[in-house]
């Protein structure tokens, strides 16, 4: 296509962040901000437009997505995209909220954060400009968290929702294992055990068949009898997959603006996490600075934390093990099943883009072009949006993986895990070996994606992690010996969490 004028964007900072709030006139409910049509309408002319695309992480993920902007700019003639990067995640974030409405283009946005920037009239809705018929071969639990409902204040899809962003990818948690240590030590500890009492290693790397919160416990204690000298049975936890994972939540009911921390459900998930303290399955507390970095060094079985798919590209550069995935640890509680907290950010444009239709060409390819999602996926940065991808890239039915990474079969055999999760439980499925099962695991979305911010959940993980509140810490001992009461804990310092939440939803109600 002939180039005959090139229209460039500047982003300009504004010196703080600020939520517009006002009154809501109860003559004309809010809704989705209204936009210039003549932005959606940039491409009809051959005009070559170029617009921005900010992301952020670490550089093995900006060089996937540079990869990713070439295909995508060698493509389309009349569009071009630029990539800003920002290596730190909390940089960025500092960032957006330091643009105020001048955002870039295109850009990454935490699932944790759509509410906010969306109520606040940032984002460009593109529930009109879109045909949902193609959001068909997308997991719905995946595009359905970023509607928002601006007259009920709430991310949901509904008739007058907005839709401010399609998934960049879902990041589900998995329960990372070093499979080359467990084996060793899982032998070592049978070698001395009665028949009885010896660990079954096929039930502990079970895919479809989670470990329980008693039977972690019990291995646990095990195989720390046979650790050496820094080495760790587990390293991590995560608090939300816990929850989740013992059949409970963080609030009394579906509006997320009454919190419920002391349910029998909930205070057992945090004495699970207590109970791998107190029986040494975990390191002290306070002993450890990263236990990603242990596990990676080789130095634990077990990484029961935010092992997800983004993770796989820097694990191949640094585990020189065999490392997979398990579902994470169920609960005991009756109903639990084996639930994995699952992250996300979204590719939202900016409200004030002035080609909103070339950048929302762009959110398509990166989310739904079938070229994209492979090239994302073989550089471990993602599984893939695409329902009907799944099977190929759990399985690499291509090779692609294999020939990115120079290995026949490279880590971790176990991807479908992930697939699992993100798939939603019951349906029957097919292994590799013909056999049939029925899907036991599932995910659900970070917490603070129910919310208007996070610093209810900063209030009540600082009082957990014993920097607030005068409880001490949950996950070591008092100078007496003992140990914090959870449930005791959480009865007293709840109103302190829930003031800050309530916070929360009245600066947004305000809106």
């Amino acid at each position: 296509m002939k180039k005959r004028q090139i229209f460039a964007i500047f982003v300009t900072s504004a010196v703080a962040f600020s939520v517009l709030a006002g009154c809501t006139d109860p003559q004309n409910p809010p809704g989705p901000p209204v936009t210039d049509d003549s932005t959606w309408h940039s491409l009809e002319t051959e005009d070559l437009v170029e617009i921005t695309l900010a992301g952020r992480d670490a550089d093995t993920e900006k060089a996937n997505y540079q990869q990713v902007v070439n295909d995508f700019n060698e493509t389309h003639d009349n569009i071009v995209v630029h990539l800003e990067w920002w290596s730190d995640g909390t940089a960025y974030n500092i960032a957006l909220d330091g643009m105020g409405k001048n955002l870039p283009d295109v850009f990454m946005l935490n699932d944790m954060s759509t509410m906010s920037f969306a109520a606040s009239g940032k984002l460009a809705n593109i529930r009109d400009h879109i045909d949902e018929a193609i959001l068909s071969d997308l997991y719905p639990t995946a595009y359905e968290a970023y509607y928002f409902d601006h007259e009920t204040k709430k991310k949901e899809k509904t008739e007058n929702a907005g839709l401010y962003g399609l998934p960049k990818d879902q990041g589900p948690y998995g329960l990372a294992i070093n499979e080359d240590l467990l084996r060793a030590k899982v032998s070592e500890y049978n070698a001395g055990a009665s028949e009885a009492e010896k660990i079954d290693i096929d039930r502990v790397m079970s895919t479809t068949d989670p470990m329980k919160f008693d039977y972690f416990l019990d291995i646990g204690e095990k195989l720390v009898s046979v650790m050496g000298s820094n080495q760790y049975v587990c390293t991590g936890f995560d608090i939300q997959s816990t929850v989740y994972s013992n059949n409970s939540t963080f609030f009394s009911d579906d509006s997320c603006r009454t919190l419920d921390l002391t349910s029998d459900n909930f205070v057992g998930a945090l004495q699970f996490i207590q109970d791998m303290y107190k029986r040494g399955i975990m390191p002290a507390a306070g002993t450890v600075t990263s236990g990603k970095t242990v596990f990676t060094a080789g130095s634990s079985i077990f990484y029961y934390t935010d092992a997800g798919p983004w993770q796989t590209k820097d694990f191949w550069q640094t585990c020189d093990f065999t490392w997979n995935i398990l579902p994470m640890i169920c609960g005991t509680a009756e109903g639990a099943i084996s639930t994995s907290c699952v992250g996300g950010m979204s590719y939202s444009i900016s409200n004030n883009c002035k080609y909103k239709d070339a950048a929302l060409e762009l959110v398509k390819y990166l989310v739904l072009d079938p070229t994209s999602q492979r090239t994302q996926y073989k550089r471990g940065q993602c599984i893939p949006n695409l329902v009907s991808m799944a099977q190929e890239y759990a399985t690499d039915q291509y090779g692609f993986i294999a020939q990115q990474t120079g290995v026949e079969n490279p880590c971790p055999a176990n991807r479908g895990v992930w697939i699992d999760i993100v798939d939603g439980a019951g349906s029957v499925k097919t292994a590799a070996d013909g056999s049939t099962y029925t899907d036991k695991i599932t995910g659900r979305v970070r917490v603070q994606c129910f919310t208007p911010d996070s610093m209810w959940y900063t209030t009540l993980s600082n009082f957990i992690a014993g920097t607030a509140g005068s409880y001490g810490a949950f996950w070591k001992p008092k100078s007496d010996g003992t140990w914090v009461d959870i449930k005791e804990a959480l009865e007293a310092y709840t109103p302190d969490v829930q003031f800050d939440l309530d916070d929360g939803w009245n600066a947004i109600d305000m809106l």
